[in-house]
């Protein structure tokens, strides 16, 4: 994992590329999406999944994670020197440099990866990034072109909006849980596996691959919002919701 360090040299915030393995940069520099610039703001599974799958197309990208704790991915399951198998996985390919975001200088620093980025990646609750400073309409204002894409559980509208989503609930919420159940009537039962963070994180990769031709083709940025729950419910649709879309079936 390379890492871009933030050095304060007389209040300006500059960054050099450092590599803390001392091997050589194995990032791909070919590939279709070879040449595209991807600022990834997002922490955890589905966001960073998402822009892993654009890193292994060949896309350039730069990770922003909290000072100190970093993306909590860090912290999940086995690792080796506060690096886990987890994040590793996720964050291939990539690189990183610690920015608060609380801060201007901060804020300033994202809004210049942003202003040179051909997509930006974030999963924070609807309205975090706009209260930072760093939301779509702030971005669009200095890169009109830009693939600005959005992730949250139950979408930017709705009661549901606010709320945090979990691989789990998520399940639970989308019909994951209640597809693994006994036909003959068993409990609704959970993937052994972060199933609902992976679907959404390939519905979002294909959605920026498509924003990206669309822009190629002459139709500009746009705003890319992907709701985890609606990417769930439409990759159990095909073969979970028979009964739903044929509602006088004869099975």
């Amino acid at each position: 994992m390379e890492e871009l360090e933030r050095r304060e040299t007389r209040g300006t915030a500059t960054m050099t590329t450092t590599d803390a393995s001392d091997r050589t940069d194995e990032r791909r520099t070919d590939g279709p999406l070879a040449g595209v610039k991807v600022l990834d703001l997002s922490i955890a599974l589905t966001g960073p999944y998402a822009t892993a799958l654009l890193a292994d197309q060949g896309a350039e990208v730069v990770k922003v994670e909290r000072p100190g704790i970093g993306d909590i991915a860090r912290w999940v399951g086995v690792a080796v020197n506060n690096m886990s198998a987890f994040y590793l996985a996720c964050n291939r390919g990539k690189r990183c440099i610690a920015v608060d975001l609380s801060t201007d200088e901060g804020r300033d620093i994202v809004l210049q990866l942003a202003a040179e980025a051909d997509v930006v990646v974030q999963n924070f609750r609807p309205g975090v990034v706009d209260r930072l400073g760093v939301g779509y309409d702030a971005v669009r204002a200095l890169n009109p072109d830009v693939v600005y894409t959005s992730i949250s559980g139950y979408g930017p509208e709705g009661p549901y909006r606010d709320r945090s989503a979990y691989d789990t609930s998520m399940q639970a919420y989308a019909g994951f849980a209640a597809n693994q159940a006994d036909p003959n009537g068993g409990p609704p039962t959970f993937l052994r596996q972060n199933g609902a963070d992976k679907v959404s994180a390939l519905y979002a990769c294909q959605a920026i691959t498509a924003a990206l031709f669309a822009r190629a083709n002459g139709h500009g940025g746009q705003h890319v919002e992907l709701a985890m729950a609606d990417a769930c419910v439409s990759f159990l649709w095909a073969d979970s919701a028979g009964n739903e879309v044929l509602l006088e079936s004869d099975g």
